[in-house]
């Protein structure tokens, strides 16, 4: 029997031994729209599952990032490469994803793969695996410093305290491992890449229980543990946070805020925040669409890579600066070009690397919807698409799902060269099946039409002049600089942003009973000035995230 098969067979309700681990099975894992759950790990803290139904997702795959992130804190930097199986993107975020996918046969092998690999590095090094493990041991792993490495790094791994029964089958697998090979090293090893392949390491496991004074579901502590660092850090958490979870600091308030207090001055904790927008904006769509060559001969991958890099420092450095206003993020006149991006947005091109810019009044261009990578990613080939741009903004800023169109209707049009793309696209807007739904998108996407396939200003199509005018909600724009100025005074789009970002920490797409806990937050965002980091300090503290609803996640409304 091979340790994947140890590791990963059985289910997530048996003992928690590495007999007991599921990493393989699909049953028990959330269904569509975290309705689903599984009972909690019987060793695996206080407190009931709550029931089927409630309370949201109960279990969730580590990411490939989180993977990744996990490991270098379990056993330091790797340069093994970890070929993972593929995320899952669900509304748009991974973390919703991870809450709706399971871990299959397949994947069962990549997961073996990787945790053999990253075992055999570390433990190749004698100073390295000794430092460690903290000792080095006899060939029979009989030492106490293996037992308390067990217990130690089993509680990193596994985000808990490890039951008496789980070291010592822990332990059976080292001793039997180090027999075979007459190596402490293989044996500590086995250990390792065995608990790296647990159920227990590769999902996040929530636990939570009926609180009678709230009315909700609260979490208990060793699940608050790993919710604030997966939150705020992107990794899972690490030794004091474990303890405060022992201690029960993570069940009040105070304590989690001055738990979340320190992990917000984590290194990783802009990234982790900046990790939403990015997914928010789809910017990363840049790196998969295609462009004619002919068309746009300079769309290549250095300038893809570029146009994307640009997108992130805009996140990074201008909407999640210090005391910045987030709303920047729908109306600010300033960038990051390199060289490559430039020329796109019509300035100097800095001496080196990026630098940030000024952008230019007379380009119409501001914020996310002026940034060439999301321009890029929403638009077709060889020509612009107010349609793909428009449903875009439509869903991700606006939360409205247009319907399907007809079954048998033609979505194309046929390129007119003596026509703007607005002009081509009135016949949708006519249509009696079509104009239902263009109304609600096309109008959005005719404001960005100055702006190209690639981002570049334009003044005129086909010898045409430009019409960039719409409205949102009643207010007229004209150019994507008066849109970005549009969404950042709309509720809606306010809304829309709390709703995401309620949706992805949750790690579940919002439901009915959720609608006051996503008003309040765009509240706190408003009495913080709109400071994001300060949105997320409260929003760690509150029930919104400290508990779920105790009512059936029936899908909200857009």
């Amino acid at each position: 029997m091979g340790l994947s098969s140890l590791a990963c067979t059985g289910g997530l309700n048996g003992d928690g031994g590495p007999g007991s681990g599921a990493a393989g099975q699909t049953a028990g894992s959330p269904g569509a729209g975290g309705n689903g759950a599984a009972a909690g790990p019987s060793t695996g803290g206080g407190g009931g599952a709550g029931p089927l139904g409630l309370g949201g997702p109960k279990l969730r795959v580590l990411s490939q990032a989180e993977y990744r992130a996990a490991v270098a804190d379990l056993v330091g930097p790797t340069t093994t490469q970890l070929i993972l199986p593929d995320d899952l993107m669900t509304a748009g975020f991974i973390a919703i994803g991870s809450s709706e996918k399971a871990i299959n046969s397949p994947a069962v092998a990549f997961y073996e793969t990787a945790s053999r690999a990253v075992a055999a590095e570390v433990f190749a090094d004698a100073t390295r695996w000794q430092t460690l493990v903290g000792c080095q041991p006899q060939v029979d792993l009989s030492d106490a410093c293996v037992t308390t490495f067990v217990q130690t790094f089993g509680r990193r791994a596994f985000r808990r305290e490890l039951a008496a029964d789980e070291v010592q089958q822990w332990l059976l697998v080292g001793k039997q491992a180090a027999q075979l090979s007459t190596s402490a090293a293989h044996g500590l090893s086995a250990i390792v890449s065995g608990l790296l392949q647990s159920p227990y390491f590769l999902y996040r496991i929530e636990i939570n229980k009926l609180d009678e004074s709230i009315g909700r579901l609260k979490y208990d502590g060793p699940s608050m543990a790993t919710r604030l660092a997966f939150l705020l850090t992107g990794s899972h958490p690490n030794d004091a946070l474990l303890a405060a979870a022992a201690a029960g600091q993570l069940d009040t308030v105070e304590g989690v805020r001055t738990a979340a207090a320190a992990l917000m001055n984590d290194p990783r904790a802009i990234g982790r925040m900046a990790g939403f927008f990015d997914e928010f904006s789809q910017a990363n769509l840049v790196m998969v669409v295609e462009k004619s060559q002919e068309m746009f001969p300079t769309f290549n991958l250095p300038l893809r890579n570029s146009m994307l890099q640009g997108t992130q420092l805009f996140i990074r450095n201008i909407v999640l600066a210090p005391g910045a206003d987030v709303r920047s993020f729908f109306d600010s006149d300033q960038t990051f070009v390199d060289a490559n991006l430039a020329p796109i947005y019509e300035v100097t091109a800095p001496a080196s690397g990026f630098a940030q810019i000024k952008l230019p009044p007379e380009t119409g261009r501001a914020g996310i919807l002026g940034q060439a990578a999301v321009l890029a990613g929403h638009s077709q080939p060889d020509h612009n698409s107010p349609t793909r741009r428009g449903v875009f903004i439509a869903q991700n800023f606006l939360c409205r799902t247009p319907p399907p169109p007809p079954d048998g209707v033609i979505t194309t049009l046929p390129l007119d060269p003596t026509k703007t793309e607005r002009q081509r696209l009135d016949l949708h807007r006519t249509d009696a099946s079509c104009k239902g739904c263009h109304q609600l998108f096309d109008p959005l996407g005719f404001g960005l039409e100055h702006l190209d396939s690639i981002g570049k200003y334009r003044a005129t199509e086909h010898g045409l002049t430009i019409d960039a005018t719409g409205t949102l909600d009643g207010v007229p724009f004209d150019g994507a600089a008066q849109m970005g100025a549009a969404l950042r005074q709309s509720a809606v789009a306010l809304r829309c942003m709390m709703k995401n970002y309620y949706s992805e920490a949750n790690g579940r797409v919002e439901a009915d009973a959720d609608a006051a806990q996503i008003d309040a937050l765009g509240l706190t965002l408003a009495a913080k000035n709109y400071v994001w980091r300060d949105l997320v300090a409260e929003f760690v503290v509150s029930d919104a995230f400290r508990s779920a609803p105790a009512a059936p996640l029936t899908a909200g409304t857009k």
